[in-house]
């Protein structure tokens, strides 16, 4: 395909024999019609294409993902002996097909014991192409090759330093809290001795992060993700698993590595419908859950966009992607935090992975850092995203603008995405035109702001927004000082 080819970013340069690159293409264009919302996939890839684009997900297209094949889940603890590169530091693998067991066969501890659940992810390169009208195509390769950058997820800034490192590491499970005695806590309690229980659930304590003391962010099974904390407050406690205080170590999932993790889907699936590929169906995966009877359930809490469903349910993927339904883990609401009190779509719904990353999106929303947005006016946004020492509202040097509004509106008003921004494209996935629906286009939602001024960003969606939510879904409307019981956080080396 001849067209621009977008080079942004840091190379390593020169042309290295290895194996040959992989990548999908998409054509924006709307309708949907011969060619316009037509994926393709490249390179070593391309035997999976038909007449109509890109031949649907197999194992033999997954096996042929040489880059996600290497994604696997881990045991880290806290102690990282080098920055550069934490593998050294990893407590042991999970087994890939189970990962209750180490990779020996020997049982796992995924509640903290060990350490922290996370996934390991391998440095790889990038290329972008487009043709300056609809077409756009995303290379990757495991080697370094000429025309390709390495991903900005794979450069941190370390003691002030910018490095590029092997790995990325983010957590299988959505972040809990540990508290300054080391247990792992719910976010809330459920009084059984209330009135109506189970079928009515009052709760009793609310554990919102912006009260706790020494709070610690965590990636351990079987406990509600916390919420009610500013993304401040949420970069503080993921620093405190090692006391680190410029996001060298231990971090809140930036913009970057939830980009890299956008790409590697979309390259794998070759589309951008999330909840379809890994839920089964394009309002699924956490997404379903809230419902008008859920909600007319609970009670005494600061909102009834509440967490509903704890960490946990995809062991038995191992490090493969796929589903969890609930109705298997939880039966007939036993077991449940939040009793739905009918069978609605909660019975239907299911807990997404994809390669061993669980609930990328549904059920509560994800704060992601190292990205400032600062909107002059309501459709016309500057942008600058960070490797580390990761700050709030004003970038400062450690900052690299990746959006430039010019006096021109470059952003849309709320809605289902249909483009993205073509020149910040190794840079992410940011929604520059509306107008799309929840199969076609980016397939998810973007929500705007309403007014002008510094914003932060959450992604994935929350538990009663059906076709809104999926890996691409972005909440651009809140400030840095927003704080809710439906917006959590997920650790990340």
């Amino acid at each position: 395909m001849s067209g621009l080819g977008l080079g942004l970013g840091l190379g390593l340069g020169g042309q290295h024999v290895g194996r040959a690159p992989y990548g999908v293409s998409f054509n924006f264009s709307l309708p949907v019609s011969a060619e316009a919302g037509k994926y393709c996939r490249l390179g070593t890839l391309a035997g999976h294409n038909d007449e109509l684009g890109a031949e649907p997900w197999s194992s033999e297209i997954g096996q042929k993902c040489r880059i996600q094949q290497r994604m696997r889940r881990c045991v880290m603890p806290d102690t990282i002996s080098d920055p550069t590169n934490p593998q050294k530091s990893v407590a042991y693998y999970l087994h890939p097909l189970d990962s209750t067991k180490k990779a020996d066969g020997s049982e796992a501890d995924l509640t903290g014991g060990d350490g922290q659940v996370m996934v390991e992810i391998p440095k790889f390169y990038q290329k972008v192409v487009f043709d300056g009208a609809d077409t756009m195509e995303w290379w990757i390769s495991d080697r370094p090759m000429a025309g390709y950058t390495v991903h900005p997820a794979f450069q941190k800034l370390i003691g002030g330093v910018l490095v590029e490192v092997p790995y990325r590491y983010i957590g299988a499970y959505m972040g809990v809290l540990q508290d300054a005695e080391d247990n792992y806590l719910d976010y809330y309690d459920v009084d059984p001795e209330a009135a109506g229980y189970p079928y009515v659930r009052t709760i009793k304590t609310e554990r919102q992060l912006q009260y706790a003391a020494t709070p610690r962010l965590a990636s351990v099974k079987g406990k509600l993700p916390v919420a009610q904390g500013t993304r401040a407050e949420f970069r503080g406690a993921a620093r405190l698993r090692d006391g680190n205080t410029d996001d060298s170590t231990w971090r809140l999932t930036d913009w970057s590595l939830w980009s890299a993790v956008q790409l590697l889907f979309l390259v794998e699936y070759a589309t951008f419908n999330s909840q379809a590929a890994l839920a089964g169906d394009s309002t699924g995966g956490l997404s379903n859950l809230a419902s008008g009877t859920w909600s007319a359930s609970v009670s005494g809490s600061s909102s009834t966009y509440l967490p509903i469903v704890p960490t946990g349910g995809t062991e038995k993927l191992g490090n493969r992607s796929g589903k969890t339904l609930l109705a298997k883990l939880f039966g007939e609401g036993r077991g449940l935090p939040v009793y739905t009190g009918s069978a609605n779509d909660f019975w239907t719904d299911a807990i997404p992975c994809y390669r061993g990353i669980e609930s990328p999106f549904g059920n509560i929303w994800q704060l992601l850092d190292g990205i400032i947005l600062d909107f002059a006016t309501t459709n016309r946004l500057d942008a600058w995203v960070s490797a580390g020492s990761f700050i709030d509202d004003t970038p400062t040097a450690a900052y690299r603008k990746i959006i430039d509004h010019g006096g021109v509106d470059n952003v849309p008003a709320s809605g289902y995405l249909s483009r993205i921004h073509e020149g910040a494209a190794l840079d992410g996935f940011y929604g520059r035109a509306g107008g799309a629906s929840n199969i076609t286009g980016l397939t998810d939602y973007y929500y705007n702001t309403s007014s002008a001024g510094k914003r932060v960003v959450a992604v994935g969606g929350i538990s009663n927004y059906g076709g809104y939510a999926g890996v691409f879904c972005v909440i651009a409307f809140s400030s840095s000082g927003f704080r809710h019981s439906g917006i959590g956080g997920r650790l990340s080396l």
